[in-house]
């Protein structure tokens, strides 16, 4: 009895829902609004995350900040969620993942960093796509609702492996 408990507690434990973004009490804000999209397919599916703080923890390089990699949307069949402008954190780099997933166990991931300026709208566009001479790629761009101008976004900043099993060559 006992090892199906410990199954059906992991199983449980596995199907948890992403928890999502909130704007940090007394923080800055702005405004944001999705316009990704998935290609209309049941297996298609586009997520627009934080991501979580790296850091070295037992020897290996992992996520350390709690409450990091919260979803601020979802997207199927081609319906964001959350719907319409929503509140995101402004005047502090935010790194951001968007990922895809398609039929056929094709996906795509975009990093990047970017900055919001408070009290400013803007909408991200982009998701996954097909492409002639391609499986399926990511693009995502985000603009100034206001103004009309693209939003830069810098790379994902890279990770210092300084972790004693990181460096370990692999066999």
């Amino acid at each position: 009895m006992k090892p199906l408990y410990l199954y059906s507690v992991l199983l449980l434990a596995g199907c948890t829902p992403v928890p999502k973004y909130l704007v940090p009490a007394g923080a800055p804000q702005a405004l944001i609004r999705s316009e990704l999209v998935s290609m209309e397919n049941h297996r298609n599916g586009v997520s627009l995350v934080e991501a979580p703080a790296i850091g070295c923890k037992y020897g290996r390089t992992v996520a350390i900040e709690p409450g990091a990699g919260r979803q601020l949307v979802s997207v199927y069949k081609n319906v964001s969620t959350p719907e319409g402008f929503f509140p995101i954190e402004a005047a502090k780099p935010l790194h951001l993942v968007m990922r895809g997933v398609a039929n056929a166990n094709r996906s795509c991931s975009v990093a990047f960093v970017s900055e919001f300026s408070p009290g400013a709208r803007y909408v991200i566009k982009g998701g996954i796509v097909d492409i002639p001479g391609s499986l399926s790629r990511c693009y995502i761009d985000i603009f100034n609702v206001d103004s009309g101008a693209r939003v830069p976004m810098a790379d994902e900043p890279k990770i210092d492996r300084n972790c004693a099993l990181d460096r370990l060559p692999a066999l």
